[in-house]
């Protein structure tokens, strides 16, 4: 394998890669700060950059940290945390920076403001998937995560991410399985009984629901298992088999059986209770959520009319709901609007009103009958299709406030909603709802621009 020597890190990239320059092209290699100096081994290598893996630290950057965590330290480390060795003050600044690259090409740096911090920098996560498989060496069945670009299992003991909670379920899970002898799942041969272990808990850990993917409908002992944990963890409201039958990366199949409880757990958020479900889109990480709208708050006002598109069960819509004359919410999902109505109702919020569809069937007539003055836009990953983009610049909307956890399908939205000119960046806020990743909350407000409207 070609090695390359002292080399040096010189800048950070979106993925979480250190960047270093050697024979004329970028190297990629994770786990790596600005300012360490390491010996490589080239992994992959095409004509303009490749991807190496230290083989040895020369010397290491002062913004390093001692990490604790031995999943990520591993030969083969997991691929849950990209920068668990930075300083959070040196997260935060590469993040920053990340984001002054990739925006400032086309909005004022002035305007790009620095990422507020996460209130809460371990344990954040209330909700986690783990899959499952068999050790190797011993052949027992483990749990992890998944290394980078990869579907080797990296086994865990403890995560620095999630509550301490979730571990102990996952071991006493494990344990169970093991007397049980329920079979892990295999991918490659698409069999075994147990797929993924999954967790969800309330801002407070009152409440947990355990989730258990399965291959088919079959699962031992489900009534031992009840008990076991119901008897060892008393937070646990409900416990859920999930069963996938399909291969693929997709982690939750279609199909529910409820072995205890509830499905639901309830949370509180910004002074409102949410019914959540355990499909439920819910922001993993509650304390920075709470900031965001609470920043919101103060670009309402109490004669607006608000679409929240992609509205999930109501998360931003009805935290807004007091401060405007009207909400309305829109999402693809029966389920998602059904908990959304129950949400309103559980805090009494009658200024609202659902609309079921997908944001890109329905959106430009919405617009035209109801007319609001602000758009809240929290899109998936993928971020938002050009007819919908096009129908919000058709409409003209006062306002648009845009929350993305994908900065670079941002910056492409962001692009077509400015190319016509009729709208301006006010500011772009990023929040940082993802420690120890090299992953960013962004939340954009554009207004419509009022010299536009004065010169037509």
């Amino acid at each position: 394998m070609k090695q390359i020597l002292n080399l040096k890190i010189e800048k950070m990239a979106m993925g979480g890669f250190g960047i270093a320059y050697a024979e004329g092209k970028a190297i990629f290699v994770p786990c790596t700060a600005v300012g360490d100096i390491v010996d490589i081994d080239i992994t992959v290598e095409k004509k303009d950059y490749a991807y190496g893996k230290v083989k040895k630290y020369i010397s290491c950057s002062d913004s390093r940290v001692e990490v604790k965590c031995p999943s990520f330290v591993a030969e083969i480390p997991c691929g849950g945390c990209d920068w668990l060795m930075l300083k959070y003050s040196e997260q935060l600044k590469q993040k920053n920076q990340l984001l002054l690259e990739l925006f400032s090409p086309f909005i004022d740096k002035a305007l790009i403001y620095f990422p507020a911090p996460s209130p809460q920098i371990k344990h954040y996560r209330n909700k986690v998937f783990m899959p499952v498989g068999k050790n190797i060496q011993t052949g027992k069945i483990t749990f992890g995560m998944y290394a980078r670009f990869s579907h080797q299992i990296v086994e865990h003991i403890t995560c620095e991410n999630h509550p301490p909670i979730f571990d102990q379920l996952a071991n006493s899970l494990m344990e169970f399985c093991l007397k049980a002898k329920v079979e892990p799942y295999n991918e490659i041969e698409h069999r075994g009984q147990l797929r993924y272990i999954g967790f969800r808990c309330n801002s407070d850990g009152s409440q947990i629901l355990v989730i258990l993917v399965t291959l088919s409908g079959k699962l031992p002992f489900t009534n031992l298992l009840v008990k076991k944990l119901t008897t060892e963890f008393s937070p646990i409201k409900g416990i859920i088999q999930n069963i996938n039958r399909q291969k693929g990366n997709v982690i939750l199949g279609k199909e529910t059986k409820l072995l205890y409880g509830s499905e639901n757990l309830y949370d509180n958020l910004c002074g409102l209770k949410f019914r959540v479900n355990y499909r439920s889109f819910w922001q993993i990480n509650t304390g920075t959520m709470e900031m965001i709208i609470f920043f919101l708050q103060d670009f309402v006002k109490s004669k607006d009319v608000i679409l929240d598109a992609y509205c999930g069960i109501g998360a931003i819509g009805l935290s807004l709901a007091d401060k405007v004359q009207r909400v309305i919410l829109l999402e693809e999902f029966p389920q998602a609007i059904e908990d959304a109505k129950e949400n309103a109702a559980l805090n009494k919020i009658k200024n609202v009103s659902f609309i079921t569809g997908k944001v890109e069937d329905h959106l430009a007539d919405i617009l035209k009958k109801e007319k609001p003055d602000t758009i809240i836009l929290d899109p998936p990953r993928s971020g938002i299709q050009q007819n919908a983009l096009e129908a919000i610049m058709q409409a003209e909307v006062k306002q648009i406030i845009y929350l993305s956890c994908a900065p670079m399908t941002l910056a492409r939205d962001l692009n077509t909603l400015l190319s016509g000119e009729k709208y301006k960046v006010v500011f772009l806020q990023p929040f940082d709802m993802f420690p120890h990743t090299w992953h960013i909350e962004c939340l954009a407000v554009l207004k419509y621009n009022d010299y536009y409207i004065t010169m037509r």
